[in-house]
């Protein structure tokens, strides 16, 4: 079993009803207490005063009932004001007995309150600063869940990150690959092709044009083209395999970038590569050739764009030099290969 975690709304409740019960129990026997005390202190001064005015007032009866002068009534109504006057407790004193242990209990439970308040708040207040600064999923669990409800809440957020990491990165692979083919697309290439040359990294480029490509679509439909390009885009990465990357360059054209490769080596896949594909059957029924440029990369070079542009320069010579063939820019002179 888990670590027991209290429930929010049950510990909220139950606190309630604890404070309430036990502030005015404790109020009411204070206050019970103090001025108990104060009766019984009062009572016995009382008693003492009560003794003295009786006597007094009894021996000035006694002396005028002799004379006749003075009747029994005003001597009781001297007692009685003198009895009300003496049970009259003062405010200092009914402040320092009742109220201040008052105020004291008041002090306590509101301090009390204060401080679970700011326990019950502070893993919510964590949870949020954790979301806010976006930080991993993990993170979460230096937050102290004490009771049901932050635990449930942290559970949650956790899953949610989990989720919500994984939809993204779902999401950034399918921006990031090709629809039809299942590889990588141009915008993919753009950022390898960036990366390589601002670190300087010696690459090569082979870009493949599939010849005549147009007829397919039109003769057999754009079903059966899909299928060739599918076809194609299989045997290019199983040609390639670890030593490069292939994308979908657009439409019929494709990319295969060789890190670390140089241009002869980049020639001879190349070729490779446009033999398997003169000879692979294909969904039409007829054999689909390839044309390709073939460039590498030169200190000189600044952006993907300058390097695409010279190897669709070279590609544009091998589509002039009848299908089917290698064109390689090498050191800025082209060659034909077929």
């Amino acid at each position: 079993m888990g670590k027991f975690k209290l429930k929010l709304s049950f510990l909220i409740v139950s606190m309630t009803i604890v404070v309430v019960l036990a502030t005015s129990s404790i109020s009411i026997w204070s206050s019970y207490r103090n001025f108990n005390e104060i009766l019984k202190e009062n009572k016995t001064d009382m008693q003492e005063i009560y003794v003295k005015e009786v006597s007094t007032i009894t021996e000035d009866y006694l002396q005028g009932a002799k004379t006749n002068d003075h009747s029994l009534e005003p001597y009781m109504e001297q007692v009685v004001d003198t009895l009300l006057d003496e049970r009259m407790v003062s405010f200092s004193l009914f402040f320092k007995k009742i109220i201040t242990p008052i105020i004291i209990v008041v002090a306590a439970v509101l301090g009390l309150a204060i401080w679970l308040a700011i326990k019950i708040t502070q893993p919510l207040k964590d949870l949020s600063t954790k979301i806010e600064v976006g930080e991993e999923g993990q993170e979460t669990e230096e937050i102290a869940d004490w009771y049901y409800e932050a635990k449930l809440l942290k559970n949650n957020v956790q899953k949610m990150v989990i989720c919500s990491q994984s939809k993204i990165s779902d999401l950034t692979e399918q921006l990031n690959l090709d629809s039809l083919t299942g590889i990588p697309n141009r915008r993919r290439m753009d950022q390898t092709l960036h990366e390589l040359i601002v670190d300087k990294v010696p690459h090569a480029i082979i870009l493949i044009d599939l010849d005549d490509f147009k007829s397919i679509n039109d003769t057999y439909g754009h079903t059966v083209g899909d299928e060739v390009l599918k076809a194609f885009a299989i045997n290019m990465q199983n040609s390639v395999g670890d030593q490069g990357f292939c994308f979908r360059y657009g439409g019929e054209e494709f990319m295969v970038i060789l890190p670390s490769m140089n241009i002869d080596d980049a020639v001879q896949l190349a070729e490779s590569l446009r033999i398997k594909q003169a000879l692979q059957e294909t969904a039409c029924g007829r054999p689909v050739t390839m044309s390709a440029g073939i460039t590498a990369f030169t200190p000189n070079i600044q952006s993907p764009n300058q390097l695409i542009e010279i190897a669709d320069h070279a590609l544009y010579k091998a589509k002039q030099s009848g299908r089917n063939c290698l064109c390689v820019v090498r050191n800025m002179r082209q060659m034909i290969v077929k």
